[in-house]
């Protein structure tokens, strides 16, 4: 398997680790897994099961984000999970911009679309006036909030 960047895996992770605890939980493991594609498969419990057996190493009952680091990069082909996945797939028009009108289509349709992510985008909006938010400037606003959380 390709090793994904060990940073972006971070943020990867603490977009998904909704309550700071420094480890992924089942709920959480299960948000990161889902498409926020409204139009993508869902994940089932038994797949979430199946992954949180493979990734808890340690047997802990959830995922530290060395094990999530270590589980990408042996189980799961570059580029499969990441934030350029994650904003292809906000990007329904494929121009390589999320506007806003487009993040409110796909905030609309997912009903359970991750808060933090909403938060990021929003936020971007609110500082650029053309309401479009690049690749670099979505990896930005993650690499922002990653840095807050640091520093609490």
């Amino acid at each position: 398997m390709a090793t994904e960047n060990t940073q972006e895996l971070r943020l990867l992770f603490a977009l998904f680790d909704v309550d700071n605890s420094g480890t992924l939980t089942r709920d959480e493991l299960k948000q990161l897994l889902q498409s926020p594609d409204p139009d993508g498969p869902t994940v089932s419990e038994e797949q979430v099961n199946d992954y949180l057996k493979l990734a808890d190493t340690d047997n802990s009952g959830d995922i530290s984000v060395d094990e999530f680091i270590a589980f990408i990069n042996n189980n799961v082909p570059q580029g499969a999970y990441g934030l350029k996945s994650i904003f292809r797939t906000i990007d329904t028009s494929g121009d390589g911009f999320v506007e806003k009108d487009e993040f409110e289509q796909v905030k609309s349709k997912n009903k359970s679309l991750n808060q933090t992510l909403v938060t990021i985008f929003e936020k971007k909006f609110q500082q650029d006036a053309s309401s479009k938010v690049t690749y670099e400037q979505f990896v930005e606003g993650v690499n922002e909030y990653y840095n807050n959380l640091n520093k609490q």
